[in-house]
């Protein structure tokens, strides 16, 4: 079978089914076999009192009588089974799906799976999947997958386009036996099987194990490599002028001592033998761009040009005004550069880049496009540095005369991982925020007290303030959470004089841009998405966020989301909603409630959750690490780092056995941008 081959080659997938699965990701056959589950269900036999709201379970039932419909306050049809658990009886509950009674008859046999609860003493099984015993065979799966879907798209279906592509699947080995050998890893191939269908609970961890291991060598062989090629030159670009009292006097505040700190560091690196590359890592609000405007400050002074790389355009413009507000009144000239630029002022903005005008430019991707040239970049920063893959930021240094390299990240991560995770880098921690700055007030409160939320932040949205509400998911789900669309049409009918909008990440770039600029602007007074706000503008006027469902959210996550408030002095708020009864989970909201910095809350996670926040879709823009999240040991990163920095310091990428991980490393990383 081969592996680039379309996914409409798959019995069964035709051109619907194509599409559906082209939202996920799944394009071809590779992306299918690597589109692993995100939970498994155990389908050992449980009964109802068995069962619980937090985990799936498996329950056989006999259906007991005729399945009814109803209607709830909100509209929603309820679909209502009554059933027998051979000890409790209860009911299988469906939303939305009136055809699915016809499915049932009194004395039918089915196997339900979902999660179970009480209401008013009454066992309830809600939304579940569900087989009737007949249907069952002998390859029944006793650990069955369960995959990230998208409306129009059941776990049934796409499970069985995973069994039809594994049927013939043989996955080639891309690591050397002695590298299998040494950590006792699986088969690539028998790995892959078991990473979908398991055919134990000890062969899925094995699996997970394999994968974990793989990504994380591929994720550290990227980084030595680039560490490698950015800090093995002797430095080139002598720094003679690095006063920096002129660009401080012009400040209208005082930088805090973990500014001072890591200009200090920052200066050291430009008086070295060697090009720096450093990590600046800070939490939300503690001034990260005023030190790269520093740095930027002390290239141009020495007759070098600095480039400021960012995600989006709405950042790009943020941070030029910011730029340009400091570095104008030192005759450094700051110019933007925009993918949507063209004519007459593209072509000035690039003459200007290339004859030296320019001092300082800052951009999107469209920085390193190949009509951008420079007259002597000397400085690289990069912004929310996760967004861009190791690729983009290799473009752009080409672009320069050995530039020195700063990339930025606002979140903050314990440094014994971000030592590990970063190892191309040397890390700096701006470790303190400017005075003045209010602690956000965050609460944790349960569905009971949502329409006293809500009316709170008609209070707010009355003081001429905005408000963000963040959901887990952008459209109706198997998981029954809050989700973007149905969210959007409760408030608009709820409260019909706000001016609401949904913002998620499905949407084109340019959509995403103006919903954003609406917002700024306040053409737009509640915004509703999911986390792609997570990382973002400055919106100072932004006094309240609200997380639905919070418990799916990791803490690291949530303090990002409450970030992006009290960014300036007006009071603000962060409300956690969450009817969650699993221990861990509260747990972890009520430590939202009294900690409120980023590092500590970081540490607490990685105790919580291991390195999984970490290492998950903040990497989305490098390499995404899909099972990381299960290393249970800090140990295994750091034997791995140690691997990968042999293989690269040796040169053993260029022996034949060790050329299908070269292929990978080169395909899967060093292609993508």
């Amino acid at each position: 079978m081969d592996f680039l081959s379309g996914i409409n080659t798959i019995k069964g997938v035709g051109p619907a089914r194509a599409a559906l699965l082209a939202k996920l990701g799944i394009r071809t056959i590779e992306d299918a076999l690597f589109f692993f589950p995100r939970d498994y269900l155990d389908m050992t036999p449980l009964n109802f009192s068995q069962g619980n709201e937090e985990r799936a379970g498996t329950f056989p039932c006999i259906i007991v009588d005729s399945a009814v419909d109803k209607k709830s306050k909100s509209g929603i049809c309820i679909t209502i089974v009554p059933v027998f658990d051979g000890k409790n009886r209860g009911h299988a509950i469906f939303f939305n799906q009136p055809y699915i009674k016809t499915n049932f008859r009194r004395g039918d046999r089915i196997i339900f799976t979902g999660r179970v609860r009480k209401n008013y003493g009454e066992y309830e099984i809600i939304n579940p999947e569900w087989q009737r015993f007949d249907e069952l065979s002998n390859e029944f799966d006793r650990i069955c997958p369960v995959y990230s879907l998208t409306k129009g798209l059941s776990q049934k279906v796409l499970r069985q386009i995973m069994k039809e592509i594994l049927k013939n699947c043989n996955a080639p080995e891309i690591l050397p036996d002695e590298i299998i050998e040494k950590f006792n890893l699986i088969p690539r191939n028998v790995a892959l099987k078991n990473i979908h269908f398991p055919k134990s609970f000890d062969m899925l961890e094995k699996s997970r194990e394999r994968f974990v291991f793989e990504e994380i060598l591929l994720f550290q062989l990227a980084m030595a490599q680039t560490r490698r090629e950015l800090i093995g030159d002797e430095r080139i670009n002598r720094y003679v002028d690095i006063d920096i009292k002129p660009i401080l006097s012009t400040l209208p505040f005082s930088l805090t001592p973990g500014q001072k700190k890591v200009i200090d560091e920052i200066i050291s690196d430009l008086k070295s033998g060697q090009n720096m590359n450093r990590l600046i890592q800070g939490d939300v609000g503690s001034g990260k761009t005023v030190v790269a405007c520093i740095a930027l400050y002390l290239a141009a002074k020495n007759g070098l040009q600095g480039a400021f790389m960012v995600p989006t355009e709405i950042l790009a413009e943020q941070h030029f005004m910011t730029l340009e507000r400091i570095l104008a009144p030192h005759g450094i000239k700051v110019d933007i550069l925009k993918g949507k630029m063209t004519g007459n002022i593209r072509t000035t903005i690039l003459n200007n880049i290339k004859t030296g005008r320019t001092g300082v430019v800052v951009g999107t991707h469209a920085i390193i496009e190949s009509d951008v040239d420079f007259f002597k970049l000397g400085m690289v920063v990069t912004d929310e540095q996760h967004r861009f893959g190791v690729k983009q930021r290799r473009e752009l240094i080409k672009k320069g005369h050995h530039p020195d390299i700063i990339v930025m990240s606002a979140t903050p991560i314990p440094r014994t991982l971000a030592l590990v995770l970063y190892s191309d880098l040397d890390i700096s921690i701006i470790d303190t925020v400017p005075s003045g700055r209010q602690k956000v007030d965050t609460y944790v409160v349960g569905n009971d007290m949502r329409k006293r939320v809500y009316d709170f932040m008609v209070g707010e949205i009355e003081k001429n303030h905005q408000a963000y509400v963040v959901c887990p998911a952008v459209e109706e789900n198997e998981m029954n959470v809050s989700n973007v669309e149905d969210l959007y049409m409760r408030l608009k009918k709820e409260y019909p004089d706000l001016k609401i909008q949904v913002l998620h990440g499905k949407m084109k770039n340019e959509e995403k841009d103006r919903i954003i600029k609406d917002f700024l602007s306040k053409k737009i007074q509640v915004l509703i998405s999911t986390t792609v706000i997570e990382v973002g503008v400055d919106v100072p006027d932004a006094t309240l966020m609200i997380v639905e469902n919070a418990e799916r959210f990791g803490m690291a996550q949530l303090h990002q989301l409450r970030g992006r408030v009290g960014r300036s002095n007006l009071k603000s708020y962060c409300i956690l909603i969450s009817d969650s009864k699993e221990e861990a989970a509260r747990s972890r909201l009520n430590y939202m409630m009294k900690c409120h910095d980023g590092f500590e809350i970081s540490l607490k996670d990685l105790e919580l959750r291991g390195p999984g926040e970490f290492f998950g879709l903040r990497q989305h823009g490098f390499f995404e690490l899909k099972l990381a999240n299960h290393i249970k040991d800090l140990k295994l990163l750091e034997n791995i780092k140690m691997l990968a920095v042999d293989i690269i310091e040796r040169d053993k990428l260029s022996l034949k056995e060790y050329k299908p991980l070269a292929q990978s490393l080169n395909e899967k990383i060093f292609k993508r941008i």
